[in-house]
């Protein structure tokens, strides 16, 4: 049934593609949970005059006749996660698919080098990364040639450091959670671990209540991944972020940012926010989970410590890690100057139209 399911969808596809293709439609196809960087573009390329006459559909649901027929019509579709239908949909050849991924930088070991495969990325016209030094692992991981690889920037960064009025972000946060008035900010957002589904092993090495005792002008901000929401408990004097959206807001009014692997980590460093590596886990996570594209040892964005007292220690002191944040984001990120939009909006598409 699914297989005729699906050649019902096929053929509806083929009928859209061949009589109603519309080269100026441009599809923004959302297949992770957060918009990021494809939002970010979208904003860009509605605010840009010269696609005035193009037409921008942003689709999250993707099940629906509606998605089959945009897609099928579509002149560029943008994508910022794996899509297998476009493998076995007759995608026109003159439909441009570029696939933007929903984390930046060259972090965690993903996609063909861990095992997991894209077989649509045969129909992608490039992947989009933000700095050259990224290019070999997203060409890796994405099981395509370097040359589709395009490090043209991230439009999310670009949007993460526009210039925010701080004190009015720091006054509603202080209205929402008024026992934060007045205190440093500490967020706290370390990793999901495939073996620890709950967290429970986790959230058991971070000592709340020495983290209390030792700072009383401290307000402890705890952001765990999306997939742990309401599977855990905190104490109730911590400021429960998790499954809130605005991540960057949270960074900006925070005084320092506790992780270990994550990918957020890419966009602390862009805002200039300093971190401190909590790698409790280094060598078992190394070896057992997906592991790095570069040992993080070798480029951290702050000093790594694997003990909760080593931590409690660094936290004490002014923060003197300027210099590797400004190395993490030659290497990771590449330039931020705002103009990451423009340019995939010149690159893939008025320079792809003005080739037809």
């Amino acid at each position: 049934m699914k297989s005729l399911a699906f050649l019902g969808l096929a053929a509806l596809f083929l009928l859209c593609r061949i009589c109603l293709l519309k080269p100026k439609k441009i599809v923004l196809l959302r297949r992770f949970p957060q918009w990021g960087t494809l939002g970010a573009l979208g904003d860009r390329m509605a605010q840009d005059p010269r696609l005035q006459s193009h037409q921008i559909v942003r689709i999250e649901q993707w099940r629906r006749l509606s998605t089959v027929y945009h897609l099928a019509t579509a002149g560029f579709i943008f994508l910022n996660d794996g899509f297998r239908p476009l493998a076995r949909f007759p995608v026109s050849k003159r439909t441009k698919i570029i696939q933007l991924w929903h984390a930046d930088g060259a972090l965690k070991r993903w996609g063909h080098s861990v095992g997991d495969a894209f077989p649509e990325a045969k129909r992608w016209t490039c992947a989009i990364c933000s700095g050259e030094a990224m290019r070999a692992a997203w060409a890796e991981a994405f099981g395509i040639p370097l040359e589709r690889v395009w490090a043209l920037g991230s439009p999310q960064l670009d949007a993460l450091v526009q210039p925010r009025d701080v004190a009015a972000l720091r006054a509603a946060f202080d209205e929402q959670y008024p026992q934060c008035k007045g205190k440093h900010l500490v967020l706290y957002a370390p990793s999901f671990r495939d073996d620890d589904p709950d967290s429970a092993s986790l959230l058991a090495q971070f000592n709340f209540e020495q983290f209390r005792q030792r700072f009383d002008d401290i307000a402890l901000l705890v952001r765990l991944h999306p997939k742990l929401h309401g599977r855990y408990t905190l104490p109730p004097w911590v400021v429960d972020l998790t499954g809130q959206p605005g991540l960057g807001d949270f960074m900006r009014i925070s005084d320092r940012l506790i992780t270990d692997y994550a990918s957020l980590m890419t966009e602390a460093a862009a805002l200039g926010l300093p971190m401190v590596l909590y790698a409790y886990d280094y060598d078992e996570y190394m070896a057992h989970e997906r592991g790095f594209y570069v040992d993080l040892r070798t480029v951290p964005p702050g000093p790594i410590v694997t003990q909760f007292d080593e931590l409690l220690e660094l936290l004490a002191k002014p923060d003197d890690s300027a210099d590797l944040r400004a190395n993490f984001v030659k290497h990771h990120i590449g330039t931020v100057d705002g103009n990451s939009g423009a340019r995939i909006i010149e690159r893939v598409i008025l320079a792809e139209e003005g080739k037809a």
